[in-house]
Parts: structure tokens; C-alpha cells; sequence
């Protein structure tokens, strides 16, 4: 068994890190979108800035992207799950550091090649690069050949509005990601990828950019009504990109430095990346996450308990799906934080295969309610702060 370790880490960092799939061939047609009347010029790389805020919906869970800094090679990213990660402008490529993962731990890759040789967009354009990788728990690491090609140009509606898009095809090892990439938005609008027994959709719901570097430029062909969040509207796209005002604050976390720091560009990103790893580490230490996991390790429970508020019950909220026990005990940490009602429920998990060959899951859930109403309830605020809850129950 421990020789075979490695080998499921590399499969599983690849699917983290470039998407699964059982590969479709490039430049097969994307049935929802459409080809459009009004073909945008060539597209340079995505610029971006800090304080530029997307939020996606993947599979029906919204979660929040937001640019913590910029330098020439590089952009780091935030979500609104604490995790930190950089990647270069070329879109297309995975990403080069990350903060931490339940499986993987902290880890790195190296691009070999040049992706960004795929700019300006254009039909016909072809780029292939490598990527070596190795983390904490991979340190053998990996590598991988990826091919990407810009198929054309279609109009994609997705919750955000429609937009004229450029459409990407890159082909990873065993599978295939396709990026709608919408100049105006300067990010996908839309990104699929294709498992072969099934498809992963990430869509746009709502763009936030710092400043108004895109307001000259065409959006789509079609008018849209689906609003995007933002204090001041931008009035010369369609539709339109929100442009934050100074009363609108970059998602930060607690005790991070400010995007604005002097010194060059390179060092500067570094010592951000190294000081949000350590502002995780130290809330992870705080919400006893390392304790959690030492406990759950020593006994090999398939559940662990927190401190209960007295309910009980045959009824549960179902709240996230892990890759294992580990980065499920993680999860309710973080999940503790952002909801303090969690902190008085009963952790419990169950595995799950969704039949779709990608292996077996770890369903977590909140234990603890008398009734699927109550369970629903208490689903409601937490739903209505971007997270997803279901009732699930009765248990045995």
C-alpha cells in the first residue's frame, strides 16, 4: 500500500490542479453557446489588479475569488475559504503555489515552456508547455504535458449576463478543460470540465473589478438583465462590470498585509505569499484544526464530536463532500468559523461513491435535529451566506 502513495497523490494533484476528465478532443462544439455576429478583435493577457473580486458558482456552490497583489509574474489569489494561491496571467495554466490542501498539504509547480505565447487570442492559436510539481504530501511530485488551443469565438450566457467569449481547449494528460474567456471580465466567464461520464460547470455570477480598465470594451452582442455586484456600474458595457469605489474593501484575511507594498514586484509577492501561508497556520492552530486531526488519527473514528448544545435528533445538514476524513475534520473547523451556530452540533461523516469513477467521497454533515424542518431552518442563514446546506436524514 505505501508504494502505491505516491501514485494516488500524482492523480489526485492532477485532478486539483488541472481539472479531471476522460479527454474529449479539442475543438469539439460547446452546445450553449453560439457563434457570434460581432467578432472581437485579438485579446492580450488578462490584466489584473488588487481588489478584482469573481464570484463563480461550480456544481451550485457560489465561492468568491478575489487579486490580493500583482507582480509581473505573478498573481495571488484569495477565496473566502482562506486559501491562497498564485498563478501567472496566462489564464490557462494551473496554479504555481498553494497555501495548503487536505491532501496534498502546501506545494508548488513550475511551468516549462511559454503559455503566454497564446496571447493575443486569436482562432488558430496553439501553444504546449509542461508542468512539474511536487508537495508536501507528493514529494516525488509530477509531471505533465498540457496542449491548449483557441477554437474560436462564441456568445455564453451564464448568470452574470452574456458575453462574447473566446473559446480555449487544453488537453491535460487524461482530460479536458474548456475556458469561455471574456475580455471585458478579464477572467472565464465560463469553464467546463469534461470527466468523460460527466461534466463540472463553473460559471460567473457576479464581477467586481478594481478599477475601469475595461469600460471601453464590447461585451457581448446581446443586452443582459442579470445584475453584477459592485457600488458604481459601469455604463459603457453590456452586460455591465461593476468598478469598486473606495468604500468597497478587498476580501482580506485577518492580520494579511495590504496589496500596496514597496520594493520590487517579485520579493513583494513572495513575502505576501509567505505571510498569508503564516496568517492560515496560525488560525488553523487557533480552531485546533492539528489537534482535531491527531485525535481523529489516534482512534480512527469515522465521526468526530464537538461540544453540543443538547439537541438531538435523526436529522442532519449535509454541508461539504471531502476527498477524506482529514480534509473533512479541516472543513468543519472552517466551517465552525464562519458559522458560530455549528459550534453547538455534532460532527458526523459517511462515504459516498456518486458512481461516476472518480472514486469514493467523504459526506460532512451537521448532526443533531429533531425534524427535517428544524435541520432546514437552520440551513437558511447559512445558505443565504454563500454556502451550501441540505437537510439529509432520518439516520440510522
Amino acid at each position: 500500500m505505501a508504494q502505491r502513495r505516491p501514485l494516488v497523490f500524482l492523480a489526485f494533484a492532477t485532478a486539483l490542479l488541472t481539472g479531471c476528465s476522460s479527454i474529449g478532443s479539442i475543438g469539439e462544439t460547446f452546445s450553449g453557446g453560439s457563434a457570434p455576429e460581432d467578432r472581437l478583435a485579438p485579446a492580450p493577457a488578462p490584466i489584473y489588479a488588487a481588489g478584482d473580486t469573481f464570484v463563480f458558482s461550480e456544481n451550485g456552490q457560489p465561492t468568491r475569488e478575489q487579486v490580493v497583489s500583482v507582480a509581473p509574474d505573478r498573481v495571488v489569489w484569495t477565496n473566502d475559504s482562506g486559501l491562497i494561491w498564485t498563478k501567472d496571467a496566462a489564464l490557462v495554466t494551473p496554479q504555481l503555489r498553494w497555501s495548503s490542501h487536505p491532501e496534498l498539504g502546501r506545494g508548488q509547480q513550475t511551468i516549462i515552456g511559454s503559455p503566454e505565447q497564446l496571447f493575443p487570442l486569436q482562432e488558430g492559436n496553439v501553444i504546449a508547455y509542461s508542468v512539474r510539481g511536487s508537495a508536501e504530501n507528493a514529494p516525488a511530485g509530477w509531471q505533465e504535458e498540457h496542449r491548449c488551443a483557441v477554437s474560436g469565438q462564441e456568445n455564453v450566457e451564464v448568470p452574470a449576463g452574456t458575453y462574447t467569449t473566446f473559446r480555449i481547449d487544453c488537453q491535460r494528460k487524461d482530460f479536458l478543460d474548456t475556458y469561455f474567456y471574456s475580455p471585458v471580465v478579464q477572467n472565464y466567464v465560463l469553464r467546463i470540465r469534461d470527466f468523460g461520464s460527466g461534466q463540472s460547470r463553473k460559471e460567473l455570477l457576479s464581477v467586481t473589478l478594481a478599477n475601469d480598465r475595461t469600460r471601453d470594451l464590447p461585451a457581448t452582442v446581446a443586452a443582459s438583465p442579470n445584475p453584477i455586484e459592485g457600488p458604481t456600474a459601469q455604463p459603457h458595457a453590456t452586460p455591465p462590470v461593476a468598478v469598486m469605489g473606495d468604500e468597497a474593501k478587498p476580501l482580506m484575511l485577518e492580520g494579511a498585509v495590504k496589496p500596496a507594498m514597496e520594493g520590487d514586484e517579485t520579493t513583494r509577492a513572495d513575502t505576501l505569499i509567505t505571510r498569508l501561508e503564516d496568517v492560515v497556520s496560525r488560525l488553523e492552530k487557533v480552531a485546533g484544526i492539528e489537534a482535531g486531526y491527531a485525535a481523529m488519527e489516534k482512534d480512527g473514528a469515522t465521526h468526530t464530536a464537538t461540544p453540543s448544545s443538547g439537541d438531538t435528533g435523526p436529522w442532519a445538514i449535509h454541508l461539504a463532500s471531502y476527498r477524506s476524513q482529514r480534509g473533512a475534520q479541516n472543513g468543519w473547523k472552517i466551517l465552525q468559523g464562519r458559522f458560530p451556530a455549528l459550534k453547538g452540533k455534532k460532527m458526523i461523516t459517511s462515504e459516498f461513491d456518486p458512481g461516476n469513477g472518480r472514486g469514493t467521497y467523504v459526506r460532512l454533515m451537521g448532526a443533531g435535529f429533531p425534524t427535517r424542518d428544524a435541520a432546514t431552518q437552520f440551513c437558511a442563514p447559512i445558505k443565504a451566506n454563500g454556502q451550501f446546506c441540505q437537510a439529509r436524514g432520518p439516520l440510522p
